[in-house]
């Protein structure tokens, strides 16, 4: 029996905006030259955390590092000032003319800052196309996004899709109880699997769970 979703919540980086070649070239980059680990080294442990705001991983990697700050504010203000050039995925906008036209509410649900959230969705015309776009703030992290969004529209999560490209987006997903759909980018189907999560490989895949 197919699932009925009447909402479909995004990830941002890696998942609506093609952001994430940038973003890990820049944290590559810090994380190796400012704790001196090799970039493989550096490359793994970013990917690894991922799902989770920038100084929240740099605490996971090197806890209590009194670099973490400077090298955060590093990351924020490059990423504040370059983000905006890079591109929806080109399926971002059919797909999501498809979910407006079935009736089913969209959002998006992030670890990068509610500013360029706002800013990049009004700038590559998607803010439209959208019933809320929500980004991080200390007193908003990504789970707190998802479950306002839960209760401000009156949703029932069981009826409610989590899309994103990172492992730690499948656990925010479990947490609230919705279902979850992971993009197959940064991480392989496989590695999806092992965390007991489905994936697609393009937002335009999606379409199929709402075909009737």
């Amino acid at each position: 029996m197919k699932k009925i979703y009447n909402a479909v919540i995004f990830d941002f980086d890696g998942t609506v905006a093609d952001t994430m070649t940038f973003l890990t070239g820049l944290a590559v980059g810090l994380i190796s030259e400012k704790y001196n680990l090799l970039e493989a080294e550096a490359k793994s442990k970013y990917l690894a955390t991922t799902g989770i705001d920038f100084a929240g991983q740099l605490d996971i990697i090197f806890p209590g590092n009194p670099k973490n700050t400077e090298v955060a504010g590093a990351f924020e203000k490059r990423k504040r000032e370059e983000v905006y050039d890079y591109p929806v995925f080109p399926e971002v906008i059919p797909t999501l003319d498809f979910l407006r036209e079935k009736g089913i509410k969209t959002f998006i649900c992030s670890s990068t800052k509610q500013e360029i959230i706002t800013r990049y969705c009004r700038l590559h015309n998607i803010d439209g196309l959208l019933d809320e776009t929500l980004g991080f703030k200390p007193e908003l992290r990504k789970g707190d996004q998802i479950e306002l969004v839960l209760k401000s529209y009156n949703l029932n999560p069981g009826n409610v899709l989590f899309v994103g490209d990172s492992l730690k987006d499948a656990d925010f997903a479990g947490e609230k109880n919705i279902g979850f759909m992971g993009i197959s980018r940064i991480f392989s189907r496989a590695q999806f699997m092992e965390k007991g999560a489905e994936s697609v490989g393009s937002l335009s895949e999606l379409t199929g769970l709402f075909e009737e």
